[in-house]
């Protein structure tokens, strides 16, 4: 795994654009745990974190990973979606106050929804990819 992984990059955001990585992965791997990240060209907001911790056993090796997204990324969703759930609320008291429904009122959640099913079938597109990846690389089997 380790010659898979290559350091992070540490230059500016617009050298980040370019592939400079000559593997399919960014981060740190040691004998017991790793952070990686796949390397992409560009951006996507919905590649995967990895975390993993290694076990060894009499029959090879056992690697537990969890995958999340950056914490910049649900720092946006979060704040997007606590100003559309305000400003759903905010339309919906409007509403029931003037003793007549507007269906423009209600659109916030209805882009919270949205934004959710977009946020969900991304990270799990990716993360799927991911984890395939993994298995391919690692030659392993999948246990849950």
């Amino acid at each position: 795994m380790t010659e898979q992984v290559s350091p992070a990059f540490t230059g500016s955001f617009f050298e980040q654009l370019t592939n400079r990585y000559p593997t399919p992965f960014k981060g740190y791997v040691n004998i017991s745990e790793f952070k990686i990240e796949p390397v992409v060209v560009g951006r996507n907001s919905f590649i995967p974190f990895i975390k993993g911790r290694v076990e060894f056993a009499e029959t090879g090796s056992c690697l537990y990973i969890t995958m999340a997204m950056h914490q910049e990324i649900e720092y946006i969703i979060i704040g997007m979606a606590a100003f559309l759930m305000v400003a759903g609320f905010g339309g919906w008291i409007h509403s029931s106050m003037s003793d007549r429904f507007d269906p423009l009122s209600i659109t916030p959640f209805g882009m919270l929804v949205f934004i959710y099913l977009i946020m969900i079938y991304g990270f799990n597109s990716e993360s799927n990819s991911c984890k395939s990846f993994l298995l391919e690389l690692l030659e392993g089997d999948y246990e849950r």
